[in-house]
């Protein structure tokens, strides 16, 4: 198990895990999904971190630059945003997701939100793992908030007839 900041010839296996896995949180694109997902990924490389098994990326995690704008009426400023944190289904369970979140995420010198999702009905899918690495949950957008937002259409459920997902806001304070 290797760990490595992300190329640019990384993009396109970044993408399909991110695909394969998610959908897209880009839900303005027109674009397919796929082919969206390389373009935001694209955007911000240089602030990936991989996780390699075998010569295959098995896990991706990356985080914006600053971000000044406050997307979720929070009265935060200046604040970086977890883009995406996937491993393979295969790979779970291993502690991939926690070494990636960690690289992104630690020592930060701003705070650092993450929009989490779930779709097991109880809780976000990560929240094990964003308590692990310091997160706490600052807001909870609901069960209806990506429905609302018409982001169901570009769901890794997009086949699935499920009517709620959890969606929440974490947040890590800044290291002082």
């Amino acid at each position: 198990m290797k760990y490595r900041k992300a190329i640019s010839n990384d993009i396109n296996y970044i993408a399909q895990l991110v695909t394969d896995l998610l959908g897209t949180c880009n839900i303005e694109s027109e674009k397919p999904i796929l082919e969206s997902n390389i373009e935001e990924i694209s955007k911000d490389i240089n602030n990936y971190y991989v996780c390699i098994i075998d010569d295959k990326i098995v896990g991706a995690c990356g985080i914006s630059d600053v971000l000044e704008c406050d997307k979720y009426s929070l009265n935060l400023k200046n604040v970086k945003e977890i883009l995406y944190l996937v491993v393979n289904k295969e790979y779970q369970g291993r502690g991939i997701g926690t070494n990636l979140l960690e690289l992104c995420s630690n020592n930060n010198e701003y705070d650092i939100i993450y929009e989490a999702w779930g779709d097991n009905g109880r809780y976000v899918n990560s929240r094990f793992i964003l308590e692990k690495c310091g997160y706490e949950i600052i807001k909870d957008l609901g069960n209806d908030y990506y429905k609302k937002n018409n982001y169901c259409y570009k769901c890794i459920n997009r086949d699935k007839n499920c009517n709620k997902c959890i969606a929440q806001i974490w947040i890590k304070q800044k290291y002082t």
